[in-house]
């Protein structure tokens, strides 16, 4: 029974001699050997067919009068190849293009199909899918258009002037309107700011639009206008009939 226990101690000693030599003597050889069987694997690894979801860069050809109200959905294709080839997709991602033109509405509708996805040439992969496969484009399109222009000005004359009431004029009589297309074509007019003036002769006064209705969206040309006011002068009544002629009856 001795011998076996020292049997055993040998044996124990021996194992954990060898486990530390595992871990401590020549751990050079044995690194460059991991490292090399890392690169291998990396090597097999890059050739062996793959799929991955990848983004895709949306492409919009537009005007400059547009401009995205939104910004687009995120565009994923479903792309097949070598692993190393799917790898320079996210440095180089796939493209969608489109072409808005000048007479297209202000929300276009896009649809697409995995023939719609350009993959660079240097990518030997194939688009299976691509999603979303529909979305909308909503722009801002900017127009311009001309408008009257309301006086909201209340004149008001002393009684120098008699019951003849003053003549009073709005000079530009209209506005331009420069803006996002779907706002412009709401705009019927664009008044003065509500005032008042009081006159006891003819008189130009220059009056700001009101132009914080529209926020900072809509441009307003000019942004003043001048109101004219011409007072007619006071006349005697003159007396139409000559001294010594009988009006004909």
């Amino acid at each position: 029974m001795p011998g076996r226990d020292g049997d055993r101690s040998a044996t124990g000693a021996s194992f954990e001699r060898h486990l530390r030599a595992a871990f401590t003597e020549r751990l050079g050889y044995k690194a460059a050997a991991l490292f090399f069987a890392l690169v291998l694997w990396l090597v097999v690894s890059a050739e062996e067919p793959s799929e991955e979801l990848v983004p895709v860069r949306l492409e919009a050809d537009f005007d400059s009068s547009r401009s995205l109200a939104a910004a687009p959905p995120v565009i994923r294709a479903l792309v097949a190849g070598r692993a190393r080839d799917l790898i320079k997709l996210y440095d180089t991602p796939p493209v969608v293009r489109r072409t808005i033109t000048d007479d297209e509405p202000d929300s276009v509708a896009v649809e697409l199909t995995p023939a719609d996805v350009y993959v660079p040439p240097d990518v030997d992969a194939i688009v299976r899918d691509v999603q979303p496969r529909s979305f909308v484009l909503v722009f801002d399109v900017t127009a311009s258009r001309q408008v009257p222009i309301k006086n909201e000005v209340r004149v008001e004359p002393d009684s120098s002037g008699g019951d003849t009431p003053p003549v009073v004029r709005i000079v530009p009589e209209s506005a331009i309107v420069t803006g996002p297309r779907r706002v412009i074509s709401k705009v019927a007019s664009v008044s003065t700011k509500d005032g008042t003036v009081a006159v006891s002769d003819s008189a130009d006064f220059m009056i700001p639009l009101d132009v914080a209705q529209f926020g900072n969206a809509v441009k307003v040309r000019p942004p003043e206008v001048r109101l004219s006011v011409l007072r007619p002068s006071p006349e005697r009544k003159r007396d139409t009939t000559r001294p010594g002629v009988q009006p004909r009856r």
